[in-house]
């Protein structure tokens, strides 16, 4: 991969002008990558390695290599978890040491990219992506499955995984998915400046009862369920807004966030008449709009140059980064609670459900323990401007069900490369498979004969690191990066104003800005 002179990625920027001020759209991303030539601590050129150990400290290698395949050496200077100088030399560094590492050149040794954060990268991009980096385009892995007219994106990977220490198995639902044949294909994508780790991708097929369908709970439980009940209405603040929640068709009911509180909530009544017995659940279709992803993104520009510190942290732990992350930057946002009103008048929350993710459409089913009346009451408690809902309905509950595990057949990758060794990887016998911007794997799953009546399910795990763009490192500010941690609270209301400026064209500049398109 070349890379630019800073001449060329002036001469760059200037062609983009010329092409927004003729009026031009763009519709992708170029696969180029300016990489600075200055490592972070010390002065070296080019091709260097910092190596962050579990125990804090921080080797940066120069002309390093890999001396044995658990063994990293190089020269270079080795610092304390305070930053100061306590050697210079030759250094070999065994793995079981290190936490991670952090380079600006891609390695083409898969050990040292399983655990590298790529750091000062500047993408050469889309006006839509210069105008606010906040809103580039990203994605944990993506899957695309036939939907009986396209290719389409139907689930995203481990959305919440962002860091090797949060590792995490994922199964979404392939709702829309509508099998041709009996060999499934299933793209696996990066379209990001990202490093996905995959430890594996499964399918699990489920048995359909007859005229209906298998839903499957946040907890990994499946269900059986002959049929639905839609809400006989459905109100949120805006007023009716029934049709929106009515089919897993796109059309979804979404809301601004506060301009003052990012944590503000709001809720969603639903009214649901001629209630069938038995055991229920609430089945939602939802994702998360782009609120998050600023937020992350945001935040990686507070931890700027000493991001690779954090993410180490999250692996040592020492700080119970790992923890706060999920409880802060996830957590204090809160979930779309599920309140159900009992046949005494009385509220109560029933369940929830959080799933992390812009991307793809999750559709699950939330159990329901409390007996409700002929005409029942729901409400939907969530924050304002987080959540995009496509989908609700009461659910009847038939048995639970035990899916069938199936793993790849073939892998293809790209258009015409088979690749045995990813088809093991992605059946969790041959190592992690790591993907880099612009990958693509095409897997195919044999179906049973009886395809046509089973249900489809993605089971998934691994984790991602998202590039640190050059352009976020000037907001760097070790005091706001410890307040997302210390004062979510605090945090989220002074980000609020800024969110504001941009919530306006975040989607569009999202979606016009992906890395590649397929």
């Amino acid at each position: 991969m070349r890379t630019l002179s800073r001449s060329d990625f002036c001469l760059w920027c200037i062609m983009i002008l010329l092409l927004l001020a003729g009026g031009c759209a763009m519709n992708r991303v170029d696969r180029q990558i300016y990489r600075p030539a200055v490592a972070t601590l010390g002065d070296m050129q080019s091709h260097y390695l910092k190596v962050h150990m579990t125990n804090g400290d921080v080797y940066v290698l120069d002309n390093w290599s890999l001396s044995k395949p658990a063994e990293v050496s190089g020269e270079g200077k080795l610092f304390d978890y305070n930053r100061h100088l306590m050697q210079s030399g030759k250094f070999t560094i065994p793995f079981k040491d290190i936490a991670l590492f952090e380079t600006n050149e891609v390695s083409p040794q898969p050990q040292i990219a399983v655990m590298a954060l790529m750091t000062g990268v500047s993408l050469v991009m889309t006006i839509y992506c210069i105008a606010n980096p906040k809103a580039c385009f990203g994605s944990c892995p993506t899957f695309y499955v036939w939907d009986g007219k396209r290719m389409q994106v139907q689930a995203e990977g481990f959305s919440a995984a962002i860091a090797p220490a949060l590792e995490e198995r994922d199964i979404d639902a392939l709702y829309r998915a509508k099998p041709p044949n009996r060999d499934l294909e299933v793209w696996i994508t990066n379209e990001a400046l990202e490093t996905h780790v995959i430890r594996y991708a499964a399918l699990l097929l489920a048995k359909r009862p007859d005229k209906g369908r298998v839903y499957v709970t946040p907890s990994g439980e499946f269900y059986e369920s002959d049929s639905n009940c839609l809400p006989a209405s459905a109100t949120g603040a805006e007023g009716d807004c029934l049709k929106k929640l009515s089919a897993v068709d796109g059309d979804e009911r979404y809301s601004s966030a506060d301009s003052t509180n990012l944590e503000s909530k709001e809720e969603i009544s639903l009214k649901f008449k001629n209630v069938p017995g038995g055991r229920l659940g609430l089945v939602l279709g939802y994702r998360q709009t782009l609120l998050t992803t600023f937020l992350f993104y945001q935040e990686l520009a507070y931890m700027g140059n000493r991001t690779g510190d954090w993410i180490a942290g999250l692996q040592q732990d020492k700080m119970g980064f790992a923890k706060a992350i999920k409880s802060q930057l996830w957590g204090s946002l809160g979930t779309i609670e599920v309140l159900v009103q009992d046949r005494d008048g009385r509220w109560k929350k029933d369940g929830e459900v959080s799933e992390v993710g812009p991307i793809a459409t999750n559709v699950e089913l939330v159990r329901l323990s409390t007996p409700l009346p002929k005409t029942a009451n729901i409400k939907l408690r969530l924050t304002r401007g987080l959540w995009r809902l496509d989908y609700a309905a009461l659910a009847q509950l038939g048995n639970e069900v035990e899916p069938v595990r199936v793993l790849p057949v073939s892998v293809v990758r790209g258009d015409s490369v088979a690749d045995a060794s990813a088809k093991e990887k992605l059946s969790g016998t041959g190592g992690p498979l790591v993907t880099l911007p612009g990958d693509k794997y095409s897997v195919i799953y044999r179906l049973p004969e009886d395809f046509q009546s089973c249900e489809l399910f993605l089971d998934t795990k691994g984790y991602y690191l998202e590039w640190m763009r050059k352009e976020w490192e000037k907001e760097e500010d070790p005091e706001m990066a410890l307040m997302m941690f210390e004062k979510p609270s605090t945090f989220f209301r002074l980000l609020a104003p800024e969110f504001k400026k941009i919530e306006p064209r975040i989607e569009q500049d999202f979606w016009s800005s992906k890395y590649v398109e397929h």
